[in-house]
């Protein structure tokens, strides 16, 4: 009788054992992490802005330092050398051109979406100006955002719409220099973006001559992309989740909160209150409603006009929790 309840006790415990094991939480929290946000001082970084001036990383319990780099390139090779953890905007091609060399380094979160009703880009040139439309750029000189990206892309549309651009010049500037070049004369006509655009018109003597290329081109266009860093996705799961969370609530205020929206873009970006007010924003999509097919529309674009080596197949590259 006593052995029979000794064995009854032992399976009692061996069960308790085994049960506590099976059944017990398991450890959920991470170690306290700061993570580096790298971001362009442009109107295309606003979610970053809005996320940080409206809280919602403090909110969402992130550490986080904000980093400003000078060009997308930089953004790229940051992520890949892991000085940056993800970054909040940047040009499609060097993300893209990552993936074809060295596939499974970042997954894009985010893309833009210009739209002819949220146009980023347009093509301006001084009031008095005798070009009247598309065909009068054939010959001139056309100031461009510099990267051979932006002048393949303009050369392609114009070409598509007729134009004769074999002896246009196409002239990289940088955006802080723009301006000053169409104004001052050495330069016919200007590819502008954001604020640029607003600046412009609101100071006079330039009006807009044509409308977004890159609308007319693709749309939604979803050239600007926002990108995480895969180590950073491995080793701190959570803490990715609530950072891209909180960049995604920044996208989504920016549509909801106009006015709120443009007296961030008034502080952040120093701009005057008049042209905050003319200010088109680069809309950017959260991961949850990428189209795919339309990522790899443009990407199939960039590998027709020899800015990718190959074609890339963008849903390798889409961030899916």
């Amino acid at each position: 009788m006593k052995k029979s309840v000794l064995v009854v006790l032992v399976i009692v415990v061996v069960v308790a054992v085994v049960v506590s094991l099976v059944v017990r939480p398991r450890i959920t929290t991470e170690a306290p992490y700061t993570v580096k946000i790298g971001y362009l001082n442009i109107v295309a970084s606003l979610p970053l802005f809005v996320a940080e001036d409206m809280g919602f990383l403090k909110e969402e319990g992130v550490e986080f330092k904000s980093l400003p780099i000078g060009t997308s390139n930089q953004l790229v090779d940051g992520l890949i050398a892991k000085n940056l953890d993800c970054f909040i905007e940047a040009s499609a091609v060097p993300v893209l051109a990552v993936e074809l060399q060295s596939p499974g380094k970042l997954k894009v979160f985010s893309v833009s979406e210009i739209t002819p009703q949220a146009p980023f880009d347009a093509l301006l040139v001084k009031t008095e100006s005798p070009i009247k439309g598309l065909a009068d750029l054939a010959g001139k000189k056309v100031g461009v955002f510099p990267g051979s990206t932006a002048t393949r892309l303009l050369k392609k549309h114009l070409s598509d719409k007729g134009v004769d651009v074999s002896e246009t010049t196409f002239i990289p500037i940088p955006a802080q220099n723009m301006l000053a070049a169409l104004v001052g004369g050495s330069i016919d006509a200007l590819h502008a973006y954001e604020p640029t655009t607003a600046i412009a018109l609101t100071k006079g003597g330039v009006r807009q001559l044509y409308g977004s290329v890159y609308a007319e081109m693709l749309s939604p266009n979803p050239q600007g992309v926002a990108a995480v860093n895969m180590v950073f996705l491995r080793e701190h799961p959570k803490t990715a989740k609530k950072v891209i969370r909180a960049l995604e609530r920044g996208m989504a205020f920016m549509k909801e909160n106009d006015a709120e929206t443009r007296k961030i873009l008034v502080s952040r970006m120093k701009l005057s209150e008049d042209a905050a007010k003319r200010c088109i924003f680069l809309y950017m999509l959260p991961h949850s409603e990428i189209r795919s097919e339309i990522l790899q529309k443009y990407a199939d674009m960039l590998t027709e006009l020899q800015e990718l080596g190959g074609r890339v197949e963008v849903q390798n590259v889409l961030y899916r929790p």
